[in-house]
């Protein structure tokens, strides 16, 4: 299983690229106060986490179906905590655009495809994810609002209708990394 599991992810970065357009952005540098990771924690949920180069593109990124993903290898796998569990994620296309007018940051990241091997069985599918709101005046805080659309193997479509009308609403903290120990 591990083999076949392998195997999916190198034909995943070969197909997709580990280098390409995964990792790059609007192409438009950003102002410097968007340089950085942007945090979205939420109570008992999984925290959201983006790491905004200065050319645009996203770096990193903690995403709660895909974990911690470095954009450059284009996937993500880890073992589950019981035997013969999983998670893959192989990620699509991120993009960050900035407007500097209506200072609007939007962000749309993609999960081209995940399996799930869970102890109740396996869960398949892809999700897109789209964040749109103003960053304040003083660089520090991002008010997003949240749509995804999760599309699970034999399940029906998301209600496009009704994630438009509901957004989950955000706030991203940017982080001051500078403030950090190195690990030893």
């Amino acid at each position: 299983m591990k083999r076949c599991m392998l195997g999916l992810f190198i034909l995943g970065c070969g197909f997709l690229g580990c280098n390409g357009p995964n990792s790059r952005g609007n192409l438009k540098e950003l102002p410097d106060f968007l340089e950085g990771v942007w945090e979205a924690r939420r109570p008992r949920k999984p925290t959201w986490g983006i790491k905004l180069e200065r050319d645009g593109s996203i770096s990193k990124m903690i995403h709660p179906i895909a974990g911690q993903v470095k954009m450059s290898e284009g996937s993500s796998y880890e073992e589950g905590p019981v035997e013969g569990t999983f998670a893959l994620a192989i990620m699509g296309p991120c993009q960050a655009q900035y407007d500097p007018t209506t200072r609007i940051l939007r962000i749309s990241l993609q999960v081209e495809y995940f399996h799930m091997k869970l102890p109740q069985g396996d869960l398949e599918g892809r999700t897109e994810d789209y964040f749109e709101g103003p960053v304040s005046e003083d660089g520090k805080t991002w008010q997003a609002k949240w749509r995804s659309y999760n599309y699970l193997k034999g399940a029906q479509d998301p209600d496009k209708e009704a994630i438009d009308a509901n957004p989950e609403e955000l706030t991203f903290q940017k982080l001051d990394l500078s403030q950090m120990k190195p690990e030893s």
